[in-house]
């Protein structure tokens, strides 16, 4: 399920273009339900989003989505853990302020009895000096999902080729690879 239409109720600014760091924070946790709606989160994610803890539980987790973040990249993490598998990314998440902060993300269901029964999120500090490189990624796959006008999942092609080319050019064989190898 993609929830990238949502418009969060809770006033969020307009993006300012200003970096906050993680600085001691551990990991910024959080979970949700089935089709992504937040049931807890950590007091280090509200922190560093700038929400109280009880202003993000019940909104949809695309709440802290930045407007620089490719569709493309949820497309691939709702495919990947509605799989059943964990999804590794590099995002970029807007606080309530309309500040930013980038994190080293792994989102992976939470299976009981057989049945998912939502997803858990923990997000850490990737390497500062990668920052740019992914800030070249998403431009480019955000230019490569508005060249094409399909209304269904043929429109994400072009974006995944312009990130499995990123990762190659890397050295990667994977977007996991790449990922995990690019914590602080």
């Amino acid at each position: 399920m993609l929830s990238m239409e949502y418009q969060p109720p809770i006033d969020i600014r307009p993006v300012t273009g200003r970096v906050v760091g993680l600085g001691t924070h551990r990991a910024l946790q959080s979970k949700t339900d089935c089709n992504g709606i937040i049931t807890q989160a950590s007091r280090s994610l509200a922190e560093i989003s700038g929400f109280a803890v009880d202003e993000l539980i019940g909104q949809p987790h695309n709440i802290l989505r930045h407007p620089d973040m490719p569709d493309t990249v949820y497309y691939l993490m709702w495919q990947t853990i509605q799989a059943g598998a964990e999804f590794f990314g590099i995002v970029k998440n807007r606080c309530k302020n309309g500040d930013h902060y980038w994190v080293l993300t792994r989102v992976a269901p939470i299976v009981r009895d057989g049945q998912t029964q939502g997803y858990t999120s923990a997000r850490f500090l990737p390497r500062a000096d990668l920052v740019p490189e992914w800030e070249r990624l998403f431009a480019d796959m955000r230019a490569a999902e508005q060249r094409r006008d399909d209304a269904d999942e043929r429109r994400f092609a072009p974006a995944i080729e312009v990130m499995n080319r990123f990762v190659r050019r890397h050295g990667y064989a994977s977007l996991p690879q790449m990922v995990l190898s690019s914590r602080a």
